[in-house]
């Protein structure tokens, strides 16, 4: 199996409860990514620094927490889990650029380890601009 990821966004709505992934973080680059994967007909999934690797209609409460470097082995871990519970064989992971936009790149870190752990095909697509 094949999925379309990206990492997750700063933009929260706050909203009390459990909200679906896809309507929690408020990005047009998730909602525009998702609407790729249902084009392609693959399952859209989001890296969260605190949750891990979801589906898109996992369901979050509000939370604020920017993934840190001491935290990539830890949830490298937890997400190649999830890649081999959930069958993956090829990660097709959507970033901004992390030469231009630093925080990504402990996102990609992720990505990276996680799929060497999992023994999954991992392609990285650069989004041009700042992708929010």
């Amino acid at each position: 199996m094949k999925i379309i990821c990206t990492y997750c966004s700063g933009a929260k709505t706050t909203d009390g409860g459990l909200i679906p992934a896809v309507r929690r973080y408020r990005s047009e680059r998730i909602v525009q990514l998702g609407h790729s994967a249902d084009n392609k007909d693959l399952q859209f999934m989001i890296l969260s620094g605190e949750y891990g690797l979801i589906d898109r209609e996992y369901p979050l409460p509000y939370y604020d927490h920017l993934l840190q470097p001491g935290e990539v082995d830890k949830l490298s871990s937890r997400v190649a889990t999830t890649l081999c519970m959930a069958g993956v064989k090829e990660v097709e992971y959507h970033t901004a650029a992390p030469e231009i936009v630093a925080p990504v790149r402990t996102y990609l870190s992720v990505m990276e380890a996680a799929c060497g752990r999992a023994s999954v095909a991992l392609r990285v697509v650069i989004l041009e601009g700042d992708p929010v």
